[in-house]
């Protein structure tokens, strides 16, 4: 078992990872939670696989109910948010009582805006089931859903009361799923963990050290940034050309950062920040874990990054590694961007 505790002004909470940690919940959730209703948020294929499981690990200390979605990036609309919250009154929630987010991102992105917004907010508790949830969602507090054809536009900062990760369950994931997680782990990697990056070259086990490895670069710029206004943004990289990209052609998240970071080493190659030599060693490891490393021109999609909610009083931070390991925030006025159009 490992265990990371991110440290905040005003709410700090524990992250544990533990290979069977579903067979045990209540062990971990009666450190934060002492009433005695639990209400389970999650989508049909999680249900399938785990719901159960984590019903039976919860019954003996608390009445516990849940609610299902369609899974799917399709899921994260205005209308699937409001069913939820009906859902859930009609339930007869209480704003003291606890949610639990079981599932990938979205399931994750999802409860956390309804826990952040019901009742003007109430506590969740993270149970991350796909490895890319357990990278990139599950940690930080960012909650969302897509609107007018943007991703995650509509939002809250809501920090979980806990984050419960089971290694487990990303052998329930098919190839892809996998490969879409392993793209997020990458990226922690390339920005802040050069020795984490070297290692998966072997294409070790994802373990509950690997995760952990992943989950301390995205801890510490969390910690220093909590609501994403200066070196948080450091995350953001393939995430600028990716979220161009993603709805767009129809990628998984963690796909169409891949595409998204070799753009973005692509563009900074051309304005002498990032060293030439980072290219080949992230193309390879993509082709590694089967992640797409199509050639889009980043010119064609600066125009999509005027729009994009990282666009601050008409200047964009891009994310451009220096060397591998480490990266910079390059600020860009909109005037400068259009020059490169």
């Amino acid at each position: 078992m490992r265990e990371l505790k991110v440290n905040l002004k005003d709410h700090s909470y524990k992250i544990y990872i533990e290979n069977g940690i579903l067979n045990n919940l209540s062990k971990y959730i009666k450190e934060v939670y002492n009433n005695d209703k639990i209400f389970i948020i999650t989508d049909d294929i999680v249900e399938k696989l785990y719901l159960n499981k984590v019903i039976n690990s919860l019954k003996n200390d608390y009445v516990v109910d849940y609610v299902v979605i369609p899974h799917g990036e399709a899921s994260k609309t205005l209308e699937k948010y409001a069913y939820i919250c009906e859902e859930l009154l009609k339930k007869e929630i209480r704003r003291n009582n606890l949610i639990i987010a079981l599932g990938g991102g979205v399931i994750g992105d999802l409860s956390g805006f309804v826990a952040s917004s019901l009742f003007r907010g109430i506590p969740y508790v993270g149970i991350p089931t796909s490895l890319l949830a357990q990278m990139d969602s599950s940690i930080g507090g960012k909650t969302g859903i897509d609107f007018y054809g943007r991703k995650n536009i509509l939002g809250a900062f809501k920090q979980p009361s806990m984050v419960l990760i089971d290694p487990e369950t990303i052998k329930s994931l098919d190839n892809r799923e996998f490969n879409n997680g392993m793209g997020e782990l990458i990226k922690h990697g390339a920005i802040g963990n050069k020795e984490l990056l070297d290692s998966l070259y072997s294409k070790p086990e994802i373990d509950e050290n690997i995760i952990y490895e992943s989950l301390k670069v995205k801890r510490h710029v969390v910690e220093i940034d909590e609501f994403d206004l200066n070196e948080r943004m450091t995350l953001n990289f393939g995430h600028t050309f990716g979220h161009a990209i993603e709805l767009k052609y129809g990628y998984k998240h963690g796909e169409a950062v891949a595409i998204g970071m070799l753009m973005a080493i692509k563009m900074g190659i051309d304005l002498g920040v990032t060293d030439p030599s980072c290219y080949k060693p992230i193309l390879d490891i993509l082709k590694l874990y089967n992640l797409p490393t199509e050639e889009y021109n980043y010119k064609d999609y600066l125009k999509d990054v005027l729009y994009d909610k990282k666009n601050i009083a008409g200047t964009v931070r891009f994310i451009f590694l220096t060397k591998l390991g480490e990266c910079v925030i390059y600020k860009m006025t909109e005037k400068e961007i259009g020059k490169l159009i």
